[in-house]
């Protein structure tokens, strides 16, 4: 989204701000943003933000706001410098975990497709044109366009979700993939998270 447009929402008394950590440093370093009156600090999916190396800008960010506001870190992991936030940053923290015999799914039914490589495409188009929906899921948008256009062309209802993609093209092509009873959507592992859609039949991590 535009600069402009999130600094005028902003200055609307805002209550509440959602925001990635590179796009919030850059508004307090231009002074568009104060956290003197801020009281909770939620860090979602800080696992992820290690993973992209966000955990510098998610410090200096912390950093700067006061001390006696309450903070909440949810993480699917503690390693990889995510422990370092919950020391440095949480006083006396309660902690809350999801038991991994709780977290286990019993009714997915799971399969490895080992295949000559030259086979891939084909694989994945007839694996794409079962009946239900279908998330396939690929590491960057470089592959996430053209496997697109390669199961377009076998004839698989599809569409694609990444970070390249306007808001508005993501945002239609997600309401499609809600709303249609058999249909395909490739997406990168970043742009997949958080997707809710009921119904999804089969995910192939591509």
């Amino acid at each position: 989204m535009p600069d402009a447009k999130q600094i005028t929402a902003m200055r609307k008394a805002t209550a509440i701000l959602v925001a990635i950590p590179g796009r919030l440093i850059d508004f307090l370093n231009k002074g568009e943003v104060q956290l003197e009156q801020l009281q909770i600090t939620v860090l979602d999916e800080a696992d992820q933000m290690s993973d992209m190396r966000f955990l510098p800008v998610v410090k200096e960010i912390l950093d700067q706001e006061k001390l006696d506001g309450q903070r909440l870190l949810f993480s699917v992991t503690l390693d990889c410098g995510v422990d370092s936030l919950v020391k440095q940053y949480l006083k006396s923290p309660k902690t809350h975990s999801l038991q991994n015999d709780r977290a286990s799914v019993s009714t997915m039914e799971r399969y490895i497709l080992v295949m000559n490589p030259g086979d891939k495409n084909d694989i994945t188009a007839q694996t794409s044109a079962h009946k239900g929906k279908t998330i396939l899921l690929v590491k960057t948008q470089r592959v996430a366009d053209p496997l697109c256009d390669k199961l377009a062309h076998a004839g698989v209802p599809v569409g694609a979700l990444h970070g390249g993609k306007s808001q508005a093209v993501r945002t239609r092509t997600l309401a499609l993939f809600k709303d249609s009873a058999n249909t395909a959507l490739v997406a990168t592992d970043v742009a997949a998270r958080g997707i809710h859609v009921d119904g999804i039949s089969l995910v192939v991590h591509v």
